[in-house]
């Protein structure tokens, strides 16, 4: 198989209130108007199965402009292909 690109979530949970509530913008969730975002690689990775893809994913405040994220992942794979 080929991986093209990785989705990312949130998942949310209001628990020290009254009335705890949550939601999550996953995309097997009741919609939301937040929805995913999709990181697309470069290039392709493939794999076989069993093989792993480990890294990270660092959220950063963009300095010129405090609404926006800038948002590097760090990816490491050591396969067959």
């Amino acid at each position: 198989d080929h991986v093209h690109s990785f989705v990312a979530y949130f998942e949310c949970a209001f628990t020290r209130v009254h009335k705890p509530l949550g939601f999550s913008t996953s995309p097997f969730s009741k919609y939301t108007h937040w929805k995913q975002t999709i990181f697309y690689l470069n290039d392709p990775i493939s794999m076989c199965e069993g093989e792993e893809i480990t890294g990270t994913i660092k959220c950063t405040p963009n300095y010129g402009n405090k609404r926006d994220l800038d948002i590097a992942l760090n990816i490491s794979f050591d396969g067959t292909h």
